[in-house]
């Protein structure tokens, strides 16, 4: 969970009043965070349990809603109106990074301590919403030294050279990939890249490579600076906008005068060729008043509905029984009614809410599958395996170009806040074989297993997928085959009264000839079992051979 650092009285004066520690425990509530003390220098320590918040990830953020839901909401004009400044983008980038996004904001007053906010929240919606710079990455400079248009260029690595932050002597964009720390630590975004992303502007002034490192000269912001020009690249335009927008919003909480920005794409984007940015998300939901009420157990009007979301940040119009909300600016968020009422919730205060015991009695019992899941889970620790519990949300290259099965059809999360949790796995090797490329120094021979969820793809199911519990194995060594993984699938079937059959079968994540279809004994389709190809132990970095099976425990009941 994302955990930030607060200077007390910073926050206070962004909250507008004075706030102690128990004043804010309280308040923290509301965002869904935790105070976890205070560091050595007198910083407060807040944890974020809500990761699809990125809005929250600093304390300008925190401060916003706060201050809402205390009656000091504030609307921001600047998501409207004609664009100051322009960026150019060439047709190259389409096919390297294609866009970028920018904003001026002037006026503002850079201290010691708004400038470390700054920098923290520019790290933090890099590092974690855009996937250690992958996605998003944003760049900050003095907006006084741009001669504008600023252009957004392909580069030939080699021919091109400036001053990076922390350096005195200019290096070629290839040096700094190769000898700059942070060349070094963000070199292999654009690995096997002939040419990389470069920011320049008019006069030939080079601000950036993209997401590498920004230039001494114009991108080195410091205490005292007022006028700033704030940009962001990255692979998806939604993504790179709403990180804009949040740091607008925080830049303006601080005084500053934001101006957006154009950019002029010789392509076509989602949003067009021409992209004014800060920019209000056309996002929206429709509730049944009823919804509510249903869910929250108590009579709500929707005149209460209208005042508490408007005090939470949200633009609220009731036409009849329905209400529709549309989030803050800063927010991505909202996919489902459910997203509405839990901000109704939270922002009322759960304890307005009177408690009622439940009026049913019932004697519960153990689900079957979950019996068999046990069994099975029992048995894989007689047979010598070691279990494993892993995510159900994972990348999609995981499941997908990692297996050697690119147009494998998955359940996808809507607002991906990170890559590494964008989809649903629909298998549960991917995440065995993702845990044994870290586990290389652990003595041979591997045994792991792990029994659980995965989600399937499913027109006919109530909401387009059905859950199902599956149950993976693998074996790692230097002689690991399939008549080793196959004795052990034998004996977990033997003990659990199934009397399985294989049908050879080629299957793109298994060597040609070692795979076969698992079938129960109703000749039904049950799971997979096979020694994995090279390119897909390659393509996790596993140096030993690997042989493995899959089942799905609830065919078996």
């Amino acid at each position: 969970m994302p955990t930030i650092l607060v200077e007390p009285r910073d926050f206070s004066e962004l909250y507008g009043e004075k706030i102690d520690t128990n004043r804010l425990v309280d308040l923290l509530d509301l965002v869904k965070g935790e105070h976890k003390g205070t560091d050595e220098e007198g910083l407060w320590r807040i944890e974020l349990n809500d990761t699809n918040r990125p809005d929250l990830w600093s304390a300008e953020g925190i401060a916003r809603q706060l201050g809402c839901v205390e009656g000091r909401r504030r609307d921001y004009s600047f998501f409207s109106g004609d664009p100051g400044e322009e960026i150019r983008v060439e047709a190259g980038m389409r096919e390297i990074r294609p866009y970028v996004a920018a904003f001026v904001v002037k006026g503002l007053t850079v201290t010691e301590s708004s400038l470390v906010q700054m920098i923290q929240t520019q790290e933090k919606l890099a590092d974690n919403f855009g996937r250690h710079r992958r996605d998003v990455a944003i760049g900050i400079y003095n907006v006084n030294r741009i001669t504008f248009p600023v252009h957004y260029r392909p580069q030939d690595p080699a021919k091109h050279s400036y001053v990076p932050l922390g350096e005195d002597q200019s290096m070629t964009l290839a040096d700094i990939l190769e000898c700059h720390p942070k060349g070094i630590e963000y070199r292999e975004i654009l690995a096997g890249l002939s040419e990389v992303p470069l920011l320049i502007d008019d006069a030939g002034l080079t601000l950036s490579m993209p997401p590498i490192i920004n230039s001494r000269d114009v991108g080195e912001v410091v205490p005292g600076d007022s006028d700033l020009f704030v940009e962001a690249t990255g692979m998806n335009i939604e993504s790179v906008i709403l990180a804009l927008n949040i740091m607008a919003c925080d830049m303006a909480d601080r005084g500053g005068r934001v101006q957006r920005v154009r950019t002029s794409y010789p392509y076509d984007t989602s949003l067009g060729r021409m992209v004014d940015v800060p920019q209000r998300p056309q996002r929206s939901l429709s509730v049944p008043r009823g919804e509510f009420s249903r869910l929250l157990g108590v009579a709500v009007k929707s005149a209460e509905v209208d005042n508490v979301l408007e005090r939470y940040g949200c633009d609220v119009s009731v036409n009849g029984n329905d209400i529709e909300v549309k989030p803050h600016p800063t927010r991505a968020d909202y996919l489902h009614a459910v997203d509405a009422v839990e901000d109704f919730a939270i922002a009322r205060g759960y304890e307005t809410f009177l408690p009622r015991m439940p009026g049913d009695f019932s004697v519960g019992r153990s689900d079957s599958l979950s019996i068999l899941e046990d069994k099975a889970r029992d048995h894989m620790i007689g047979l010598g395996f070691e279990e494993m519990t892993s995510n159900l949300l994972v990348s999609r290259d995981l499941v997908t170009t990692k297996m050697n099965l690119p147009d494998e059809r998955v359940v996808a999360i809507a607002n991906v806040m990170n890559r590494n949790h964008a989809v649903l796995r629909n298998s549960v090797l991917p995440s065995l074989l993702a845990a044994e490329s870290h586990s290389s120094t652990a003595a041979y021979p591997h045994r792991v297993f792990e029994a659980g969820e995965v989600a399937i793809l499913d027109e006919e199911a109530a909401h387009g997928s059905r859950t199902e519990m599956h149950l993976a194995a693998l074996l790692s060594h230097k002689e690991a085959g399939l008549s080793q993984i196959h004795a052990d699938l034998d004996f977990l079937f033997y003990q659990l009264g199934v009397e399985p059959r294989l049908e050879e079968i080629e299957y793109p994540s298994f060597l040609p000839g070692r795979a076969a279809r698992i079938l129960d004994s109703s000749d039904r389709p049950v799971g997979l079992l096979g020694e994995l190809h090279p390119e897909i132990l390659q393509s996790f970095e596993i140096g030993m051979p690997i042989a493995a099976f899959e089942i799905n425990l609830g065919l078996l009941l």
